[in-house]
């Protein structure tokens, strides 16, 4: 199985509402040995960190032909967490509810989230930083 790494970047870092950017590199191995990536960007007016950052890891895999291992790279630890901890999948169960009886944010991406990675294996870094980063901000400006 193929390993694709999917490093994040986005123009919002708080839990703010604004107009903002996302871009996405995704990173393989060709059958050649050679590495190759692919970059991948958008905007959304009046959004938030959260969003930006599910909206660029949902488009990302949405580019998989293929069963990947999907190994994501953010900084958002909440997205990170979430997704570790399995609470999309209980929200799902749950008819997209919290434990607290509230709706669940953002709950139309973390469906389109749960469909697309299903098709994958797919574990998440915390990424503060990484080789692409200049690369992914040059298509944030």
């Amino acid at each position: 199985m193929k390993t694709v790494n999917i490093y994040i970047e986005t123009t919002i870092k708080s839990p703010i509402v604004k107009d903002g950017k996302y871009a996405s590199a995704l990173v393989f191995t060709r059958s050649n040995g050679e590495e190759a990536y692919r970059v991948m960007s958008g905007e959304e007016c009046e959004s938030t960190y959260n969003r930006l950052t599910l909206i660029a890891i949902i488009k990302s895999l949405q580019k998989l032909k293929e069963q990947c291992h999907v190994v994501i790279h953010t900084d958002n630890a909440y997205i990170k967490n979430i997704s570790e901890q399995g609470a999309p999948e209980k929200w799902r169960r749950s008819e997209w509810k919290k434990a607290t009886g509230a709706e669940v944010q953002n709950k139309e991406l973390w469906k389109m989230y749960l469909e697309e990675a299903e098709k994958h294996e797919t574990e998440f870094r915390f990424c503060a930083s990484n080789d692409y980063q200049g690369l992914l901000r040059e298509e944030l400006t």
